[in-house]
């Protein structure tokens, strides 16, 4: 068997898990001998037939250990796989696939290094994290990032606390209907999100340039309003059910996991269904959908069999694209990294793939510029993007 059809039997059998350790070797001695410029067509080659529809950490950092292993001595120490370079990512199987007829890498091609701006006189663009401002009752606020773990305040019988782990709850006795219900709001700002727990136990995953807006207290119903993008896992409580609202969308579950992405600057609010069962503005959607009403006409599209875990993939530390066209791609981007955006020119493409969020923008760019469908350039906190050969 020739050398190339034996590097592509090996890929194969990596992407689909069934490899054993021996094959996986072999592979990384294949990978380790190629001259740089022939391992990108290569790994095009696996990609384009074999590109796994989601990002197996564990699967892809062993096959990655292996391969960046094959060429250096043994004591060496292997870098965990979110911070590999991009050559790593590739050699690994874990980057960014795109797709628009064309995936991470050109085929049949070398593809040299993106002409991005990384200079030294480029400033780095480092990824977001977990940044919130509270405000209370009252109107004042308290910065959750840099506030210290322990009792933050007092809001009517709930105290407010912030947690070893970062995140915010609320502990409070029984709430008398007599009590005035008071209002908290978390707002995370662009290049931010937070985790709070609600008074009734329900958790509550805030993406950036995102706001929630509920009571210290559930008396009756539990009602939450929401801007931008949350994902929720509901207490159960037959009797209260709980109600999101964003915008003119309207969510009421009883106990349930979903995700709900409505920014101003997207066509569509969206809210994904993971577990349980929830009615959108009066519509019932099960596990694997997804309600879709379109911010101009207001229309109720059900989509089904889609990916969750594209959905909740900010939650869990990536950025996935799933068939996003550029400005869609550039909006969440733009979120995560507070970066603006400008255009010139048309950008056809449409991007497919997963990368960890807490790598610096220059690298998330550098792998789509490997499309050669597109090219960046970063001027102070600007993104230009312009098409590419």
């Amino acid at each position: 068997m020739e050398p190339r059809e034996r590097f592509a039997y090996l890929a194969a059998r990596a992407t689909s898990h069934s490899a054993t350790a021996a094959e996986l070797d072999e592979l990384c001695a294949l990978l380790a001998a190629m001259p740089a410029e022939e391992i990108p067509p290569q790994l095009d080659f696996l990609l384009r037939d074999a590109a796994p529809v989601a990002f197996d950490a564990a699967h892809w950092n062993n096959i990655a250990t292996r391969i960046l292993a094959a060429d250096r001595p043994a004591a060496a120490k292997v870098i965990p796989i979110h911070r590999r370079s991009r050559w790593m990512w590739a050699a690994a199987g874990a980057a960014l696939a795109i797709t628009t007829g064309a995936y991470l890498f050109k085929s049949g091609q070398a593809t040299n290094a993106p002409a991005i701006a990384t200079q030294n006189t480029t400033p780095l663009i480092t990824p977001g994290g977990n940044k919130a401002t509270l405000v209370l009752g009252d109107g004042s606020s308290i910065s959750l990032d840099s506030a210290a773990n322990g009792a933050l305040s007092q809001q009517g019988n709930a105290k407010v606390v912030k947690l070893a782990n970062g995140q915010l709850a609320y502990q409070s006795a029984q709430q008398s209907s007599a009590q005035p219900i008071l209002y908290n709001t978390i707002v995370t700002p662009r290049g931010g999100k937070y985790q709070v727990m609600l008074p009734d136990g329900s958790k509550v995953w805030l993406n950036a340039a995102s706001s929630l807006r509920y009571p210290t207290a559930f008396n009756g119903s539990r009602h939450v309003e929401l801007t931008g993008e949350a994902y929720f896992e509901i207490a159960q409580d037959a009797g209260k059910p709980f109600i999101v609202t964003n915008g003119s969308t309207s969510v009421e579950v009883l106990g349930t996991q979903f995700n709900m992405m409505g920014y101003a600057d997207e066509t569509s609010t969206n809210t994904t269904l993971l577990s349980g069962a929830v009615k959108v503005n009066g519509q019932k959607i099960t596990p694997g959908q997804c309600a879709s009403i379109n911010h101009n006409s207001g229309k109720l599209e059900v989509i089904n069999n889609v990916n969750t875990e594209a959905a909740i993939a900010w939650k869990n530390g990536y950025i996935q694209f799933e068939g996003n066209d550029i400005r869609s791609a550039m909006r969440l981007i733009s979120r995560w990294y507070d970066v603006a955006v400008e255009y010139r020119g048309h950008v056809p493409s449409h991007f497919r793939g997963t990368i960890p969020s807490n790598v610096p923008v220059s690298e998330v760019l550098k792998m789509m510029e490997m499309t050669e469908e597109v090219k960046f350039e970063i001027s102070g906190r600007t993104i230009i993007v312009s098409p590419g050969k």
